[in-house]
């Protein structure tokens, strides 16, 4: 191996190791959350805080691979405390990948019912105003779409998530 390819090799090492850590996250816990059955997962995750879960949500979406989306209806749940959370959240968020996960929570429990996040003008205008300062065109085109949909996917296909007993 040739020194430049060992220092790719580094690079990439550092990179990975960077990208596995998101602020607030106390990446032990969520790493050990994760080695759980999926079914588990499902079962014990509204035990934790809503802060918790989100932030066991963001590490699953941000980290892992396959992302755990399955958790957004989990966390959807919580309501009128997730939004208020997500809200702040929102505010603060400084990287592409927090928003998109923001945009998609937000969808999500519109689309459960839990919180009328349509019917929340100053939450869509904060929501479509953060979305449109997104620097990667991709996730800003998924967060879009995301926004676009909220309002128009509340069905029954949603249900109650009993799979976050």
């Amino acid at each position: 191996m040739n020194a430049r390819s060992l220092f790719l090799l580094l690079i990439s090492f550092l990179a990975g190791c960077a990208s596995s850590r998101i602020e607030g996250v106390d990446v032990s816990a969520a790493r050990a959350f994760y080695k759980q059955p999926t079914a588990q997962q499902l079962k014990t995750f509204r035990q934790n805080t809503v802060s918790d879960q989100l932030n066991l949500y963001f590490f699953g979406n941000q980290v892992r691979h396959p992302p755990a989306i399955y958790l957004a209806r989990c966390f959807a749940l919580n309501g009128k405390s997730a939004v208020v959370l997500l809200r702040s959240k929102l505010v603060e968020a400084s990287g592409d990948l927090t928003v998109r996960d923001i945009t998609m929570l937000f969808a999500t429990i519109d689309a459960m019912g839990t919180y009328d996040v349509a019917g929340d003008v100053q939450l869509m205008r904060a929501l479509s105003a953060r979305v449109a300062k997104m620097q990667d065109e991709g996730w800003r085109d998924t967060a879009e779409k995301k926004i676009a949909s909220i309002g128009h996917e509340r069905n029954e296909r949603y249900g109650n998530a009993p799979e976050c007993s």
